[in-house]
């Protein structure tokens, strides 16, 4: 495992109007419809939204295979297009891939990955290998309860 030879934090730029935002499932897999009511939120603040390969894939108790869930997330981070990485939820699975995140593509195009729960363990793995601060905040597997 690589770690930040630098104590100084990496930070992206602000999302504006007209971004692009991928969503994308680490850990348990989302309902649709809240997917659907996220995208719709996402819009209406003026991103321009797309949906990782695997968002809906279902593996047990996570979205998809380990393999399958890191690509998602190693792809938006190499795409130099796309500005924010938003999980649609929590659960479990997270902690299985931080090993195989791609620290060095998002050091290279710093761009906020957005989550809580079990996103917490990528949080962590972006911060102590990279430097890199996180967002601590909504899922895209929107609920309006």
């Amino acid at each position: 495992m690589d770690t930040c030879d630098s104590h100084q934090t990496v930070r992206s730029p602000r999302l504006r109007p007209g971004d692009r935002v991928r969503i994308v499932s680490p850990a348990s897999p989302p309902s649709r419809e809240g997917v659907a009511r996220g995208v719709e939120v996402l819009k209406s603040w003026g991103l321009r939204v797309e949906l990782g390969e695997h968002v809906f894939d279902q593996w047990g108790y996570t979205a998809g295979r380990d393999e399958d869930r890191v690509f998602d997330l190693n792809a938006v981070f190499t795409d130099s297009g796309v500005r924010a990485v938003i999980a649609t939820r929590g659960g479990k699975g997270a902690y299985r891939i931080v090993d195989d995140l791609d620290i060095g593509a998002l050091r290279r195009d710093p761009k906020p990955l957005v989550g809580f729960s079990d996103i917490t363990h990528l949080h962590l793995a972006l911060w102590a290998r990279g430097g890199l601060a996180s967002l601590h905040g909504p899922f895209a597997n929107w609920s309006d309860e």
